[in-house]
């Protein structure tokens, strides 16, 4: 409501600029008009400016009630895309990287809600590629504590450390994908 409160402001603001401007510009001139059917001349600011002063006041509440009305609406429209980003934000950083923005239709902030849903998606699917690989990993390994023999187990051995290479060379370059401060820190050394 600070807003709408300002904006009303400015308005009141606008029309005792207009009317003092007025009062400026027709100090000492004469104007000669008709009230009903009596011809009167008086002064140009005494003759306008019980009219001026009414319009400036219908202007003035017109508009501020238009005004407050528009402002209230569109603060809902950024308002509510608003705290739907806090919240979605807070489960992202929680970890949650299914998590996705869903906004109402005719609110604010589309664009922004399609690229943090994209970022989003990124950031699942490189996190889903490092796990899976972590798990493949995992199981080669459990795989190298149990050979069947002594002969299969060489070429077994062999062959599970190459594929266990392999798996931590699509890790690293999945996590090389993110940039983190820990990178700064390994690049010190």
């Amino acid at each position: 409501m600070d807003f709408s409160i300002k904006f009303l402001v400015i308005i009141v603001i606008e029309a005792i600029m207009a009317v003092g401007l007025f009062l400026y510009l027709s100090k000492g001139t004469l104007t000669t008009g008709y009230i009903g059917s009596e011809l009167r001349i008086s002064r140009t600011y005494d003759f306008f400016l019980p009219m001026l002063l009414l319009s400036n006041i219908v202007i003035v509440g017109v508009t501020g009630i238009i005004g407050i009305a528009v402002l209230i609406f569109m603060s809902h429209r950024i308002a509510g895309p608003m705290f739907r980003f806090e919240k979605v934000l807070d489960e992202i950083s929680k970890g949650d990287l299914t998590y996705k923005f869903k906004l109402r239709q005719g609110d604010q902030f589309k664009e922004l809600e399609k690229r943090i849903n994209e970022l989003t998606d990124t950031l699942d699917s490189k996190t889903g590629n490092i796990k899976s690989g972590l798990t493949e990993i995992s199981k080669m390994l459990s795989r190298l504590r149990t050979p069947a023999s002594a002969h299969s187990a060489d070429k077994d051995f062999e062959r599970l450390l190459q594929d266990i290479s392999q798996k931590l060379i699509e890790l690293q370059e999945a996590a090389n994908y993110f940039k983190t401060s820990q990178d700064q820190q390994i690049r010190k050394f």
